[in-house]
């Protein structure tokens, strides 16, 4: 299986731009297309585990470099939250969570995603100048 973290990292920017306007809806039809783009997330995943990548990704690469560098600073929000999940799943197992031992997790989590999306952004920012021909 080859790496292939940038592409990794732009697919879940792509995703993360595109399901934005859908995360805070409350109607039924937001949600299924909200579960529909996670879908197409999930496979456009299992494709880079099989060395494929998708033909959307390898456009947005190679002709807008300058947008790839802000996607892949972001593409690991999805990551993260799919990880963290099936961690607090798992876990769900070991220990008995209520009110009062989950909260400090999920505060955890919001603060990670809270100072690690503008970090990301700065870094992002940082590089595309450093690396401009």
């Amino acid at each position: 299986m080859k790496l292939w973290s940038k592409e990794a990292l732009v697919l879940g920017g792509i995703y993360s731009v595109f399901n934005s306007p859908f995360v805070y809806g409350g109607n039924t039809v937001i949600e299924h297309i909200s579960a529909l783009l996670f879908l197409i997330f999930i496979t456009c995943a299992i494709m880079l585990c099989f060395n494929k990548t998708p033909k959307f990704i390898s456009y947005i690469l190679y002709k807008y470099p300058k947008i790839s560098y802000y996607l892949s600073a972001f593409g690991w929000i999805p990551y993260f939250t799919i990880v963290a999940v099936m961690i607090l799943f798992v876990s769900s197992h070991f220990v008995e969570y209520n009110e009062n031992n989950i909260e400090p997790w999920l505060h955890a989590m919001h603060y990670i995603l809270e100072l690690g999306i503008p970090v990301s952004l700065i870094v992002a920012y940082i590089w595309q100048k450093s690396t401009r021909k």
